[in-house]
């Protein structure tokens, strides 16, 4: 199994950074917004079906890389990194049925691929930015005790 570092962060947000463009793009293209009676403007701060809100990626890279710095610094980078996470989770599955009726019209399969993104994101972030956040590196925790 992988261990856990905030190292791990940035990679995982770099390589997950198309999928809020294109989400954004086909929001604009089909013109889903946050709600059935919503447009594609809800993309930048409430999200679409198709995108979370575009400023928690600017969020998260943010976080990913602060996370990798030593002391306070980092665990704060960490703890954005931990909110935007529980958003993700949050939003891909209680949100669901409202993506769903959101984005009718569109491919349903792509909604709840995308709901599946972000909650298996989530979870890698989790694994990777709450023991920086609470403070523990690797080799803390590896530590024996005096």
């Amino acid at each position: 199994m992988p261990r856990s570092s905030p190292r791990n962060l940035l990679p995982i947000v770099a390589a997950y950074l198309p999928v809020p463009i294109i989400g954004a793009a086909l929001s604009a293209i089909w013109d889903v917004g946050a709600t059935p009676e919503g447009d594609a403007g809800d993309m930048f701060l409430r999200g679409s079906a198709l995108t979370p809100p575009l400023f928690l990626p600017v969020v998260l890279l943010a976080g990913a890389a602060l996370a990798r710095q030593p002391g306070a610094g980092g665990r704060v980078g960490a703890g954005l990194v931990t909110v935007v996470a529980v958003a993700f989770a949050a939003g891909s599955t209680a949100n669901l049925p409202n993506d769903l009726a959101a984005s009718a019209g569109t491919p349903a399969a792509l909604t709840v691929g995308l709901a599946a993104i972000h909650f298996t994101l989530s979870i890698a972030l989790l694994y990777n930015a709450v023991p920086r956040f609470r403070g523990r590196t690797a080799a803390h925790a590896h530590a024996t005790p005096a």
